[in-house]
């Protein structure tokens, strides 16, 4: 036979238990609250590229509609998109066919060229008369 005195133990959590619940709860919480927290920095580093990225593109598109040959080595200058100062500078770099040259824009967030975001290479020819 079970006796009352057993039953009236059994009610509800005990302390130890509720500290332990309570625990798993802060540690699974905090948990997300990382993943949620790198997520938006990927977000944030995906933007950054993607404008930088847009930055490169006008900057060669400008460069291929240039009538100068060769195209200018180490030319520099800063462009605004979405609200931001980019910071861009090209390498012009010779290559066997005396028509063609290899063209790598740089972007930068900072004026001093020290963080670079992106690198694009593409090639240039002349345009023939």
């Amino acid at each position: 036979m079970i006796s009352i005195e057993a039953h009236a133990n059994k009610n509800g959590f005990s302390f130890i238990e509720l500290l332990l619940a309570l625990a798993i709860f802060a540690f699974a919480a905090s948990s997300i609250l990382s993943v949620v927290g790198q997520s938006s920095r990927n977000i944030s580093d995906f933007e950054q590229i993607t404008f930088a990225s847009w930055v490169a593109n006008n900057q060669l598109v400008l460069l291929q509609n240039n009538s100068t040959w060769p195209p200018k080595n180490k030319a520099k200058g800063e462009e605004e998109l979405a609200g931001l100062t980019w910071y861009w500078q090209q390498q012009v770099v010779e290559t066997e066919y005396p028509l063609l040259r290899q063209v790598t824009m740089s972007v930068y967030s900072d004026k001093a060229r020290q963080s670079e975001v992106y690198q694009l290479t593409t090639f240039i020819s002349k345009k023939g008369k």
